[in-house]
């Protein structure tokens, strides 16, 4: 059995769902890899996150460009620098 409620969703075999337009409506993007490593550093972005991670930056390049997904040690040291910066307001 298959109606329309309103504006709100679409009631289909008992269930009530949102229709796509309303649900995309309340979810934000997501915060990329290179976002949070240029908030972390500003400046020199690759070059710090290639020291810290020990890797070449030309690997930190392409983490920054979305070519390759970086590894959880990468996210982590980016996310102390910006919880050390945070930190320091106080």
């Amino acid at each position: 059995m298959h109606g329309v409620i309103g504006r709100r969703g679409r009631k289909v075999d008992g269930q009530i769902s949102q229709s796509a337009d309303i649900a995309d409506k309340n979810v934000q993007p997501p915060i990329s890899f290179k976002d949070l490593a240029r908030f972390a550093w500003p400046e020199k972005t690759e070059a710090h996150l290639a020291h810290l991670t020990r890797v070449d930056p030309r690997t930190c390049r392409r983490w920054l460009a979305g070519d390759n997904e970086p590894p959880a040690e990468a996210l982590g040291v980016i996310l102390a620098e910006i919880m050390k910066r945070f930190h320091q307001r106080d």
